[in-house]
């Protein structure tokens, strides 16, 4: 009976939702993780004085989701037109910078200062595209590494920034007048339930833009651009409309970022931070939307494991450090579209 009714629901489910979110299951999936976040994150509400989620695994959870809105972000440009960038951390920098500015001098509502974040980032990103439109490869990756490198030394040696000390002090969001970290039982519920919301949004939008005449377009790019030019594809446009659409979102998360930490500082916008959302994207696979998913929880969740394993053993070395090398290697070797992409990646 079970059996004939589990077949019944599975039938009536969208064929198509389930290709954008973890997977098989669609709507399903998106209602069952949002329920499982909701558990996690207000399982302690009843018990105030008994904590079943430490407040450092919600951390790290949150760091998760942020680390998915940059991969997916990042997969505009590494996954869809097959370019290899490192200045993405830039973006991210921006958003931040931009909000801490905005909410700590100009006291401008936090929720307002999002979009202007994001839209700078994006500006910025238009004369990135226009100075790397010329070059592919290894020089499109220098290319970004040094404009985030210039990036980063500005806010260093800008005083009103905040110098090489950063930005401290920066107002917490609010609803209805109350600060997110007196929501919940840690304060880090709210930043989670918005963070996952960007990235339920963020992957529906990635999955329609895929199956657009845009998302075709950007595929032909990466695949053959001179063929692509040939058959009249302004390649120089869709080119500049992945960055910029990857900007756009890195602003985001920077906003988020600024934030969630109160504190902003340039160690943001380094080359170490691009390298790591670029490796996500990698490791989680390319041209997915739950591999940019996947990447991000692995390379987050795992270096705090490794981490403990430290602690917990007394050992003289970083296990992660080593560990991550290895992983790189093999899966280069034995799988180098990701764990999720596709066959193709560059």
């Amino acid at each position: 009976m079970w059996k004939s009714s589990l077949k019944y629901v599975i039938a009536r489910l969208p064929r198509g939702s389930g290709e954008w979110f973890f997977g098989s299951g669609g709507r399903a999936s998106f209602i069952g993780s949002a329920a499982a976040l909701l558990l996690v994150c207000f399982i302690d509400a009843p018990f105030p004085s008994v904590t079943i989620v430490p407040p450092y695994y919600k951390h790290i959870l949150f760091s998760c989701l942020l680390y998915a809105i940059l991969t997916l972000s990042l997969n505009f440009v590494t996954g869809f037109i097959g370019q290899l960038s490192l200045g993405h951390a830039a973006f991210f920098g921006i958003g931040a910078y931009v909000t801490g500015a905005l909410t700590k001098y100009l006291g401008l509502n936090f929720w307002l200062s999002i979009p202007a974040a994001a839209v700078l980032a994006a500006a910025v990103a238009v004369l990135l595209a226009a100075a790397a439109q010329r070059v592919k490869g290894a020089f499109l990756v220098v290319v970004t590494y040094g404009f985030g490198e210039v990036l980063r030394y500005i806010a260093i040696n800008t005083d009103g920034l905040g110098g090489s000390a950063g930005m401290p002090g920066i107002r917490p969001p609010s609803i209805f007048g109350v600060p997110f970290n007196r929501i919940g039982p840690s304060g880090k519920e709210p930043y989670i339930l918005f963070a996952f919301a960007v990235v339920s949004l963020l992957s529906f939008f990635t999955w329609r833009i895929e199956k657009s005449r845009t998302g075709y377009a950007l595929a032909a790019i990466r695949e053959d651009e001179i063929a692509a030019a040939a058959m009249g594809i302004n390649t120089r446009y869709y080119k500049t409309l992945a960055i910029v659409m990857s900007a756009f979102l890195c602003g985001i998360a920077g906003s988020l970022q600024a934030g969630y930490a109160s504190f902003v500082s340039p160690e943001l916008l380094s080359s170490t931070q691009s390298i790591l959302i670029l490796t996500m994207v990698i490791v989680g696979g390319p041209r997915s939307i739950k591999g940019a998913i996947l990447g991000a929880a692995l390379l987050t969740v795992l270096p705090e494991f490794f981490h403990s394993v430290k602690d917990m053993f007394g050992l003289g070395f970083d296990p992660w450090m080593i560990l991550y090398g290895l992983i790189l290697i093999v899966l280069m070797r034995v799988r180098p579209q990701g764990f999720w992409g596709k066959s193709a990646v560059f």
